[in-house]
C-alpha cells in the first residue's frame, strides 16, 4: 500500500538499517530485503554500500529480487560529496556505479568538508565528477544533514545546494538528525522545501537531555505535521524509514507503516 497523507500519495521504503545486525553478521543478505518490504506493505528498499559482502554476486541477485517484487530501490553512501582523499573521490564514483547497477534513481550523500579556497580545487573537481556522473545516469544526489558529519546544519545544506546549483542535487530531510543537531526540524523543512527530494523517517525520544532514535509513533515527533509540511512543498518524493529494528525489525516496520497510514 502507498501511504496517503494530506494531498500526497508517497512511496515508503524500508532500509538495511532495520536489519543492521543480521546483514553485518551474515545471517541474512541484502537480496532478501525486497521480499520483506513487499510482504510488509512497503514500496521499496534503500540499499547502502556498507552491507555488501560480495558485490559481483549480490548485485544481480538484488536486481532479480527487485524485479520479482516490484520494489523500487534507492541507495546511500557514507562517502562524502566533497573529499580531500583522491581514493574517496573514486569510491564515490564507484558507489554511483553500484547504485545504477541496481536501478536506483537516488543516492543519499553527505556534504563533507567545504573546500576552503582555490588550493582545494580538486575537491570541487571530485564533487562535480560525481554530480555529472549522476546526471548522466539519470540519478539524483540527495544531500543529508548527518549529525555525525561536518556541514550538517540546515543553513550549510542550503548554502551547498545554492553554490552547486545543479538539478541533480536534492535534499534528504532526516527527521531525527535536525533534532539531534539542536535545530528546528519544521523550520529546516520550510527553508529547504524547494529542494527536498527524499526523506529519512525516524522518531525521537527526548529524555533528560538525551535524544534516542526509535520507530515511528514511539517517540515525540508529530508526523502528521511533518507530512503536511512535505505536502505543502508541492513535491513528490519517497519516504525511507531509517530507524534501527532492534530485536523485532518486522514489528518496528509494521508499527511505523501503521502510524503513517493512520495520519
Amino acid at each position: 500500500m502507498n501511504i496517503v497523507a494530506g494531498k500526497a500519495k508517497r512511496q515508503v521504503l524500508i532500509c538495511g538499517v532495520q536489519y543492521d545486525k543480521q546483514l553485518k553478521s551474515g545471517t541474512m543478505e541484502v537480496q532478501e530485503l525486497p521480499a520483506i518490504a513487499a510482504r510488509l506493505g512497503a514500496q521499496g528498499v534503500e540499499f547502502r554500500e556498507v552491507y555488501w559482502k560480495d558485490r559481483g554476486r549480490q548485485i544481480p541477485l538484488v536486481r532479480e529480487a527487485l524485479a520479482a517484487t516490484g520494489m523500487i530501490p534507492t541507495y546511500a553512501t557514507f562517502t562524502t560529496l566533497f573529499n580531500r582523499d583522491p581514493e574517496a573521490r573514486q569510491r564515490l564514483l564507484a558507489d554511483l556505479d553500484d547504485a545504477r547497477a541496481i536501478g536506483a534513481g537516488m543516492m543519499r550523500v553527505f556534504r563533507g568538508e567545504w573546500p576552503s579556497g582555490p588550493e582545494e580545487a580538486d575537491m570541487w573537481d571530485g564533487a562535480w565528477a560525481a554530480i555529472e556522473k549522476a546526471g548522466a545516469y539519470g540519478m539524483h544526489l540527495a544531500l543529508e544533514n548527518f549529525s555525525g558529519s561536518v556541514g550538517n546544519k540546515y543553513r550549510q545544506i542550503y548554502e551547498a545546494i545554492q553554490a552547486i546549483n545543479s538539478p541533480v542535487m536534492v535534499v534528504n530531510i532526516d527527521t531525527s538528525n535536525y533534532v539531534r543537531n539542536g535545530e528546528d526540524l519544521m523550520m529546516a523543512i520550510k527553508r529547504l522545501g524547494p529542494w527536498i527530494g527524499y526523506s529519512h523517517l525516524k522518531d525521537v525520544k527526548r529524555t533528560n537531555g538525551t535524544v534516542d532514535v526509535t520507530y515511528l509513533g514511539n517517540g515525540d515527533l508529530n508526523f502528521r505535521e511533518i507530512i503536511a509540511a512535505y505536502d505543502a512543498t508541492g513535491r513528490q518524493f519517497p519516504l525511507c524509514m531509517e530507524f534501527g529494528g532492534g530485536d523485532d525489525p518486522e514489528a518496528a516496520i509494521a508499527n511505523s507503516l501503521a502510524h503513517l497510514a493512520a495520519l
